[in-house]
């Protein structure tokens, strides 16, 4: 476990020395939790087709890894259609239950984990080593069981990345703003033919670019969505029988094995909780340049990001450790990247945590300092937040969504934390993690 340690705080290092150098590439080399998202479908409610295709092309968030299956979608029980609240939750939990066993999605998810071979039905540890950063020969298989050492490292890796799996299941709906200004410019209309009738056609003129700039004033939509968070349980019996009795190499076969762990019914994923938000954006000339599906991808993806933000906020076993970007010469403020994306604000806190390796086997986290964000400094990494920047900035709108996107802060590379407490203790291979936060 030293060596593991010791690979992990060299891998974070780098990483360090590799932003001071502007080479943000290596930042890719640090511990995450796996993500798996799902999406429950209305095929019947307005632009349910847009949100689909929206929501496969929208990337994982980077702070996680992409632990995708082959099934990204299932429709929605038709008996929730006109239900709402606890209701339609509770209807909801019961369907993605439903898929999540139907479809055997704990076992395929441990199944990508190990790289299972579709023609053999064999494993390897590549991706586990990978994520891990481990060596190879820390996940020897075959040796681990004549090694403690090789033990712990099977036990790490788990618990450090199999059982930081887990499983978004997304209801997202269209809330179509239009239909509001539709309505107020048929009403402005209206009246502008009956005053026309008395005072003449240049009342009917005026009232129909009133209608018309009512309309492009109020037009946009906004999408609500509710996402319920399950994990994958990786536990001591799971990993036993696992590699007890499951385990062969893919390049080998074994029938007996392989049928096993076919028929095997010992996976599983828990349910933790749920979260609901909403994005929206509002009528722009930028915005109406863009088509519907690009306007759909951007406020779906932003929704999605709020919720991750909610679930984090939530639920401590989803929040994510991030690593230091940079650090300021004189110790008192850092750099990291992360931003509004994440949730970031003027009254955020985050705790500075250092790896430390445990006497059993694997790895604890102990805080060190805790850091602000500098007002000002605030990195905007929304989806497409500095293209939508350029965007505004070129046409001169003042654009009626709050949300806008501030072309300084969009050009941005990380968020600046001043240093509350800690400043000496605060060193390259530390992690930050929010721990407080209220909600503007």
């Amino acid at each position: 476990m030293k060596k593991l340690f010791i690979t992990l705080t060299v891998v974070l290092v780098a990483c360090f020395v590799a932003s001071a150098q502007k080479d943000t590439t290596a930042l890719a080399k640090y511990r995450r939790s796996s993500l798996y998202t799902v999406l429950i479908k209305h095929s019947s409610y307005p632009y349910a087709a847009e949100i689909l295709t929206a929501f496969k092309e929208m990337p994982i968030p980077d702070k996680f890894n992409d632990h995708n299956l082959w099934i990204r979608e299932f429709e929605s029980n038709a008996s929730k259609m006109k239900q709402h609240g606890k209701t339609k939750d509770n209807l909801n939990i019961q369907d993605a239950d439903q898929f999540i066993a139907d479809n055997g999605i704990a076992k395929a998810l441990v199944a990508k984990w190990f790289n299972r071979d579709p023609s053999t039905g064999g494993f390897d540890i590549n991706l586990i080593q990978e994520r891990g950063f481990y060596d190879a020969s820390q996940l020897d298989i075959a040796s681990a069981k004549e090694s403690a050492r090789g033990t712990a490292a099977l036990g790490d890796a788990g618990e450090e990345l199999i059982g930081k799996t887990f499983v978004m299941v997304n209801d997202i709906t269209f809330v179509d703003k239009g239909e509001t200004s539709a309505k107020v410019a048929t009403g402005i209309t209206i009246a502008g033919r009956l005053a026309g009738a008395l005072l003449g056609s240049s009342a009917i003129s005026s009232a129909g670019n009133l209608a018309a700039a009512a309309t492009n004033e109020i037009d946009g939509f906004t999408v609500n969505i509710t996402s319920y968070l399950y994990r994958l349980i990786w536990d001591d019996v799971s990993a036993a029988t696992f590699y007890s009795s499951y385990w062969f190499p893919a390049n080998t076969t074994d029938p007996t094995r392989r049928a096993a762990f076919n028929n095997s019914d010992i996976f599983r994923v828990e349910y933790v909780g749920s979260t609901s938000t909403s994005a929206s954006n509002v009528s722009s000339k930028s915005f109406a340049k863009q088509t519907k599906g690009q306007q759909m991808l951007k406020v779906c993806t932003r929704a999605i990001d709020k919720s991750i933000v909610q679930l984090q906020r939530a639920y401590d076993e989803f929040k994510v450790n991030v690593p230091l970007y940079k650090i300021a010469e004189d110790g008192s403020t850092v750099d990291v990247q992360i931003g509004l994306k994440e949730g970031v604000n003027e009254k955020s806190r985050y705790e500075v945590l250092m790896p430390v390796e445990l006497a059993t086997g694997g790895m604890k986290y102990e805080r060190v300092g805790m850091i602000q964000p500098v007002k000002g400094k605030i990195w905007d990494n929304r989806f497409g937040a500095l293209e939508e920047a350029i965007a505004l900035k070129q046409s001169g709108e003042k654009s009626k969504d709050k949300d806008a996107a501030n072309l300084e802060a969009a050009s941005l590379n990380a968020t600046t934390f001043k240093v509350l407490t800690g400043a000496n203790k605060i060193v390259p291979g530390c992690l930050v993690r929010e721990v407080t936060i209220k909600r503007q």
